[in-house]
């Protein structure tokens, strides 16, 4: 599908703060296949310090060797000039918003103005540090967009419940996977790990995690990939469960966390909600099975392919891993079950799909 001399812009958002994250992915993903596709998009900022749009496009790091209180903040001060620039100058058929902040109609010039919604985290939990701030940005994001797109019937469920007056905006496309040409091995892996990716604070639940390979057998270790150094909290739970010598945190670019999840005995994902963890996905593609919190996002994306337990209950979640270590049969068929799923996270068909919703708007 190709829509003719159609130009699309993105703001800068959440290109401005991270070097890496699951959002910024996903729309780089999104302009890989775009470039397939013959689609011209633009992204409006100064400076990004983000690894996956460095890979598209020449960038320039923004001070990318001093740090500072404050220094996100003003990139993104810096970035916003840029998008209003490109804003007013109107050289754009759509604009896609990369973040929660909101764009009044006179600042999208009347052009068709779409969002993703990932989920809905800070609007059910407001105990996290910028909750009240971006769920109010949030809620005038869906009251001025056109179209909001979501990664998962269980995300655009939970936007309806909350603002009902979006439900006729909203369409549902899934996120894709895409695994590295070539892998490349990490010398400091264990021989037996369970893996758990990205952040571990608040509703990522880790310490169920923890307290479920506090159960295992001693040999088998807990690694975490992404998500920062380990708290103090972190380290002093690990010493009271006695699993300080068997949990390690590692960085690992693309390559290097494919080849982490082929080598894992299981993936260990116990958050209490999301829109549409990836990392389900990305196990499912390196035939490493993942063990999930029963919620409705999981359920939807894991669906035959994965075990569940209660998202709080560190016994059934030592119970599941425990059987996917031990149980062989059951192993191979649920990774059999991930690969037959895999065809459903197409990152074509995630882009030909966008492009639909653009095209809906034009019509």
């Amino acid at each position: 599908m190709v829509i003719d001399n159609m130009k699309l812009l993105c703001d800068h958002q959440i290109f401005s703060s991270f070097r890496y994250s699951g959002i910024s992915r996903y729309f780089c993903e999104l302009f890989t296949e775009f470039n397939k596709l013959g689609v011209e998009w633009e992204v409006s900022h100064y400076f990004t310090n983000s690894a996956f749009l460095e890979e598209l496009i020449p960038v320039r790091r923004f001070l990318p060797d001093i740090e500072f209180r404050g220094k996100n903040r003003l990139l993104e001060n810096i970035n916003l000039l840029a998008t209003r620039r490109a804003l007013k100058k109107g050289d754009f058929d759509v604009f896609h918003s990369t973040y929660s902040k909101p764009y009044l109609p006179g600042y999208t010039r009347g052009k068709p103005y779409v969002i993703t919604v990932q989920d809905l985290t800070h609007e059910k939990f407001p105990e996290l540090p910028t909750a009240k701030r971006e769920a109010a940005e949030e809620k005038e994001s869906i009251k001025y967009a056109d179209r909001i797109i979501t990664p998962s019937q269980a995300t655009a469920d939970d936007l309806v419940q909350l603002y009902p007056e979006a439900k006729d905006k909203i369409r549902v496309i899934l996120d894709g996977v895409r695994v590295p040409q070539t892998l490349k091995p990490v010398d400091k892996l264990p021989e037996k790990y369970i893996l758990h990716v990205g952040t571990r604070a608040f509703y990522r639940n880790f310490s169920t995690a923890a307290r479920a390979v506090a159960k295992l057998p001693k040999d088998i270790h807990l690694v975490c990939v992404g998500g920062g150094a380990f708290t103090a909290d972190e380290l002093t739970l690990f010493g009271e469960l006695g699993i300080s010598d068997r949990v390690q945190q590692l960085r690992l670019d693309e390559p290097s966390l494919f080849y982490a999840y082929s080598c894992a005995l299981a993936l260990i994902f116990p958050s209490l909600a999301e829109g549409f963890g990836l990392p389900t996905v990305e196990a499912m593609s390196m035939g490493c099975v993942p063990v999930l919190s029963d919620i409705p996002c999981f359920k939807e994306i894991g669906q035959d392919a994965a075990l569940y337990f209660a998202p709080t209950d560190s016994d059934a979640c030592a119970d599941a891993l425990s059987r996917v270590i031990t149980d062989s049969y059951l192993r191979e068929e649920l990774i059999r079950k991930g690969k037959d799923q895999l065809p459903r996270f197409d990152w074509h068909n995630t882009a030909v799909k966008t492009l639909e919703v653009y095209q809906e708007l034009l019509s």
